[in-house]
Parts: C-alpha cells; sequence; structure tokens
C-alpha cells in the first residue's frame, strides 16, 4: 500500500495531468489523439495484453482505485500480471499506471478500457 505522500505524488505524475470529469473519470474526448493507445471495451481484451502491450518497460504498476477509502497499491509486475483479471473483475473502475513508461490504463465504470501517454506538463516541455 502506498502512503498518502506516496499516492499524492504518483497522481500528480499521471492521473493530474489529464482533463477530469465530475465523477473523476478521464475526460478523454479532451486528450490529445496522439497520447491515446487503445478504447475498446474491457471485455473484449484481456488487461495483461494491455498492458504488456503498451507497458513493455514496467517493473512495477500503481493501481488508483474508485475511492480513496481503498489506498492505493504499487505491486511488481511479475506479481500482478496473473491477478489483472480478477482485479478487472471486482472493481468497476480503477486506473493502472506505469511510472517506467508513462502509460495510464482506465476501467471505466461504463466498461471501456483506454491506455494512453501521460501528457507531459509544461516543466516536461522546457526541460525538452
Amino acid at each position: 500500500m502506498l502512503s498518502l505522500d506516496q499516492h499524492l505524488r504518483y497522481e500528480r505524475e499521471s492521473l493530474s495531468r489529464y482533463p477530469r470529469n465530475s465523477d473523476g473519470a478521464i475526460e478523454w474526448g479532451a486528450v490529445a489523439d496522439d497520447l491515446v493507445l487503445c478504447s475498446m471495451e474491457s471485455d473484449s481484451i484481456e488487461l495483461s495484453t494491455v498492458i504488456q502491450q503498451f507497458a513493455p518497460k514496467a517493473g512495477r504498476l500503481i493501481f488508483f482505485w474508485e475511492s480513496l477509502a481503498v489506498p492505493s497499491v504499487e505491486m511488481g509486475i511479475e506479481s500482478c500480471i496473473s491477478h489483472l483479471p480478477g482485479i478487472a473483475e471486482s472493481v468497476p473502475e480503477l486506473w493502472i499506471y506505469s511510472p517506467d513508461d508513462r502509460i495510464v490504463v482506465e476501467i471505466s465504470f461504463s466498461g471501456v478500457l483506454t491506455a494512453a501517454h501521460v501528457p507531459a506538463d509544461a516543466d516536461d516541455r522546457s526541460s525538452a
């Protein structure tokens, strides 16, 4: 489990860089098309396939749940790949962040899985 400070740091690096709807979901219509890697019904593809395809450098993944009442979790990629189907089935909405790949995967309450690059912020662009 992540401490609150760790949670906030990872959230700033990832989810906070996207426009969000009032329910907390990412507003994908306002995200630049070149950032979005895939978007499909979550029951049409295995979550582990998406992670392996779009986060090939991932050594660890950060899991954010739909509620802060459930602490965010950091898991090593080896230990979580086999658990991803069960996680996706048991939680109606979640976000997975790969710090190594700078990729976010959202499974929305409506059943859509979207994977995207994390948008750069002004500090990233000025140092590039």
